[in-house]
Order: structure tokens, then sequence, then C-alpha cells
């Protein structure tokens, strides 16, 4: 038994984990892109199927924070949250387990019969999976008292005023929870690690040692004692020194394509060479950290195996030395990925070309009217925004305590008037005596609270309403009253009535069935698409490619929300949506024109250079205070 532990150094790994690397390397090239293929085109549609059904059964689509977490907190909830944390999960160990069974499997003079090996694989699989569930099992157990601390943190410091003043304002309390909130984010980021650490070597005793999920477990705890921060330091520095690496390659890459670009021209050609050149770099750092990973892990175990005085188990071949590698792999399998390439550069064309479409130029909504200009839900914002030529404004409507529906944001008036009461708790009245405009510059003093009656005369023949209704607990008579509203101002054709509340939605069409209605998206699950509205207001970093091909195919109008980078507008208009959301649209305006007016070789152009990561080439626009 060798009870140095001064040789588990990574340095002292690096020989033999190079050496496994060489003898293995042409299946492990071939495993990894088969794996990719598999997992992408079979294993996730399958998952994603499965969640389908079980959102199902639930009867809705949770569109909010509130939403979700009371989904969350029924047996289907976590029924979901079980399958999809375990799947995915068990696909990272699943990718793992193949990589270390080829290194065994390279080891061995003779292989076993192809039969009992296949059999073995998929014994092994269904334990991987479930190794992965006990891990999620007890990390989420381990969680729950730091997840208490955060709820009772919010409750305690931030729950007497609206988010967005603490957001805005930063008082002292905000920097007391946000100085709690980074200690648990580090609590659990240092207990994932250590878990991490302590049950990183029950992969290759699962797999090796034919033991059950928690007895490798168990085992991993008891032959890592004493050694955990050596494995930490080798694990996790591999980890942190390959995302530093993919940083430093992606930074690097940007450099040389604008170089490139600048020499060579925009053209196809060279484009399409920086793509694909792009796709394989991430590939690369992909299959480094997979690989790297489960090379370093299964040496550990050796080390450690040979450490502790451990017998082998021969049936795997884990520790048989051979100067005889032998490959599990045929090359000719090689050729079946062959064509992928080969398409690869005619496909990512088409993909691009579909950006040369002529579509409707897309259409520029001023959020809570043009709050750059004016302060937020006001009639000032509503002129300042139909001067900006946006086509759009957003705004916010709630009730007052005697039912009178005006704007606002916020669940109640700190931020914008200095009040601390939510609009339910004050009469129309006593809302109208508030200055809702010195908070923002005092030239806008003596700004009033505007009611959605106001706001509809403003605006008729003018610019178009985005009305979001905004839901804090007792305003279960707001939708009706809009819908009202829009009937008796015979408004419907001129507006949206949008919020993350679809009962509402619903409540209000049928009040009255001419309302166009949207449903407000921030997070999601389930179809959003199927819902009965007529367009989805969706959260820019949420929307998806299928989502938007969904809505779109379903007739729904498609919203984004808030996109105030020029770089994210081209973004966004090329990909297709209909409606860009935005606090700045004087900027959007400038930035949809220099789209639409591009010639459709140039748009493809500039699709590319968005796709490589690069700025939108000679648009330099000017944002505006």
């Amino acid at each position: 038994m060798q009870t140095a532990s001064e040789e588990l150094t990574f340095s002292g790994l690096a020989r033999p984990v190079w050496r496994d690397f060489l003898r293995a390397r042409r299946a492990l090239f071939i495993y990894e892109i088969l794996f990719k293929l598999v997992e992408a085109w079979l294993l996730v549609p399958i998952v994603t199927l499965v969640l389908a059904i079980v959102m199902s059964q639930a009867g809705h689509v949770a569109v909010s924070n509130l939403d979700i977490l009371g989904f969350a907190l029924t047996p289907l909830g976590l029924l979901y949250a079980a399958i999809g944390g375990t799947v995915a999960l068990g696909l990272v160990l699943l990718e793992q387990a193949g990589v270390m069974v080829l290194l065994a499997l390279n080891d061995v003079a003779e292989r076993p019969p192809v039969k009992k090996l296949l059999w073995r694989m998929v014994g092994s699989a269904w334990r991987v999976i479930q190794l992965g569930a006990f891990f999620l099992v007890v990390f989420a157990v381990t969680l729950l008292p730091l997840t208490l601390i955060s709820f009772l943190t919010y409750k305690s410091l931030l729950s007497e005023h609206d988010i967005y003043y603490y957001l805005k304002v930063r008082p002292p309390v905000f920097w007391l929870a946000a100085g709690i909130g980074g200690i648990l984010i580090v609590a659990m980021i240092v207990s994932a690690a250590w878990f991490y650490v302590r049950w990183s070597l029950a992969l290759p005793i699962l797999l090796f040692e034919n033991q059950r999920p928690r007895t490798a477990l168990r085992a991993s705890r008891d032959r890592v004692r004493r050694m955990g921060w050596r494995f930490a330091v080798i694990l996790l520095g591999w980890l942190a020194g390959v995302f530093l690496i993919g940083l430093a390659t992606e930074a690097g890459f940007r450099l040389f394509a604008a170089v490139v670009l600048d020499k060579l021209g925009e053209r196809p050609f060279v484009l399409i060479a920086l793509l694909l050149a792009k796709a394989a770099l991430l590939a690369t750092v992909s299959f480094v950290l997979v690989v790297g990973i489960a090379l370093i892990t299964r040496q550990l175990y050796l080390h450690r195996n040979e450490q502790l005085g451990l017998a082998p188990k021969e049936e795997w071949g884990t520790v048989l030395r051979t100067p005889r590698p032998i490959s599990p792999w045929n090359w000719r399998l090689a050729w079946l990925t062959l064509p992928l390439f080969l398409v690869a550069p005619l496909a990512l064309w088409m993909t691009l070309s579909r950006y040369q479409t002529d579509r409707p130029p897309v259409l520029v909504t001023a959020h809570r009217g043009n709050a750059r200009a004016a302060p937020e839900n006001t009639l000032s914002a509503m002129r300042k925004a139909i001067e900006s030529g946006a086509d759009y404004a957003e705004m916010d409507v709630q009730l007052t305590s005697d039912g009178k529906v005006v704007l606002l944001h916020d669940r109640d008036l700190k931020r914008v008037a200095g009040v601390s009461k939510r609009l339910d708790e004050l009469t129309y009245d006593e809302v109208r005596k508030l200055d809702v405009g010195s908070w923002f510059d005092p030239a806008f003093a003596g700004e009033q609270v505007p009611t959605l009656a106001e706001v509809i005369d403003l605006c008729r023949n003018k610019i178009k309403l985005n009305i979001e209704m905004k839901f804090f607990g007792r305003d279960l008579q707001l939708a009706g009253k809009v819908a009202d509203i829009i009937r008796a101002q015979n408004f419907e054709s001129e507006c949206l009535v949008t919020s993350l509340n679809n009962d509402a939605l619903r409540d209000g069409k049928r009040r009255n069935p001419r309302l166009r209605t949207g449903l407000t998206i921030a997070h999601a699950l389930g179809d959003a698409s199927r819902l009965e509205v007529d367009g989805l207001s969706v959260r820019l970093d949420f929307l998806s490619d299928s989502l938007l091909r969904a809505a779109h195919r379903q007739g729904l109008e498609v919203h984004v929300w808030t996109v105030n980078d020029p770089r994210q507008m081209f973004q966004a208009m090329k990909r297709g949506v209909d409606n860009i959301i935005t606090s700045d649209p004087d900027l959007a305006i400038r930035v949809r024109d220099e789209w639409a007016n591009l010639p459709s070789g140039e748009r493809l152009l500039l699709a590319s250079r968005l796709l490589l990561g690069l700025e939108p080439g000679n648009f330099e626009p000017t944002q505006t205070d």
C-alpha cells in the first residue's frame, strides 16, 4: 500500500492522462461526435416530450415567478423538476461513463464479447441515471436551509416596498440583503464543489466495481477522505482552467475574425469559413472539457485504489497494462460523420439566407412611454413616445381603492412619489394629489398619475398602446374594467392588452370579445404558443427560436422586451420578431431604418457578423441619454 499522498498532484497525473488520451484518441473523437448526435436528435427530444406530457397534466402554463413557484411545490411540479434535473445530470454522467469505458477497454489485451459488452453498458446506464438522481436529492436537501434563509432575507429586508425601489434607490438595507445574498451564493457554490469532490469517484466505482449507486457514493466518500483538498485542486482546477481558456479563445477568435474581415472583406466564403471555424473551436473546448475531466477522474480512481491497496476488477480491464492498444471502434465509423461536415456549410448558408427574406418592418414600442425622456407612465412620457415616432407605447395599469384604472408599474408609490402605500390603499382623489414627476427631473414637477381613459384620449390615432395589467393580489376586477373602458372608447383596434396573468386575459376577452390580448412571459413552463391569445410579450433572453417559430405558426405576434442595446436590436430583427419593446425608441427606430434599408446581400453579411459575435460593422448609432 502506498501512503505517500504527495504523489497525488496534477503534474504527477499529467503523464498517465496524456498516455491514456493518445491510446484512445480515435475512439474518443468518434464517440463524442456520435454521443452529441444521439443526445441532440434522440435523447433530448424524448425527454422534452415526457416533460411536455407532465406539464399538460397541470392544466395551465406557468409564466410568472409566482406561477412557477406554485407549480414547483405541487406533486406534478416536483415530478417535472425531478425528471428534468435527473436527465440533465444523467446525460453528463453517461457521457463521462462512455469515455471511461472506452479508456478501460483500450487497456485490455482482449475485448469482451460484443453482446456481453452492450448488455453491461445498458445495465450501467440505468445505474448511472440513478446515481445522478441520488446526487440531486441529497444536494437539494442540503440547499433547503440556504433557500429558507434567502426567503427570510427577502421577506424581512426587501418586502416593505416594490423591488424596483430597492434596485433603483439602493438604500442601506438593499446592500445588507445583497451582502447576505452574496454569502448564500458563495455557500451554494462551495456546497456544490464539496459534493462534487466528495463523490468524484462514485462513477468509476459504479462502472468498474459493479456497485449500487448509494454504495458507490459511500465508497467515493471514504476513498476521498483525507485527500479531498488534493482532489479539489486537481478537478476544480481543471474545470476552471478550461473555462478560462474557453473565454480567452472566444475573445481571441473575435479579434482574429475582425482582422480577417478587415483584410479579406466580408465575402460569403470568408464568413462561412469563419463561422465553421468558430463552431469547431466551441466543439474543441467542449471535447477538452468532457474528455479531460473523465481522463483525470479515472486516473484519480486508479491512483487512489493503488494507494489503498484495493484489488482491481478485471472484468472491464480497468488497471491491466498492455503495450498493445486495441481500439474498440473501427475507423470506418468515422465515415458516418463525414457527410455531416460536408453538408454543414450548405445548411449554414441556407439558415443565413432566410435573413434575406423581406418581412414587414419590425414595430417599435416605447417602454412605459418614452421613459428616458419623461417620467414613466405619465402623459408626458406618452407625448414623448408619440414625438419619437414609435408605433406603440407600453404602459402599466392598476386599480385604486375606489376602482379607477390608472397607470403605475410598481406595487407601491415609494419610488415615483415617495409614498409607502399601495394603489389599492388610496382613492383616486388621493392619488391625483401626488407628484410623480419630480423624482425624474424638477422640470416635470406636478406631473400626476393619469387614468387609462386619459391616455387613450391623448393617443388615439397617434400611437397604439400595449396596456399591461399589473396584479398585486386584491385587484381582481382590473381585467373587466380595462375591457369595459376599451369597449366604451371603441379602442380595440389600437391596443393590445397584456399580462403575466393568463386567467385575467381570458376574463377580459370574455368581457370584450373584440379585445386583443397578449401573454407577458419572463419565464415559462409549458407550451405558451398554444394559449388563446393574440400575441406573446417575451423577455429577450428567454425567447428561443423554437418558441418564435411555434408562435408564428399559430399566427401570434411576438414582442420582445426590454431591448436597449443596438446589437441586440439587430439580432432581434434578423430573427424575425414582430415588435421590439425598448426604453430608447429613438435608437430603435434608427436601427430599424438602417436594417430595412440594407440590400439583401448586406443583410446576410450583417447576420453573419452577429453570429460571429462581432459588432454590427459600420453602423454605430448613438444612444440617447
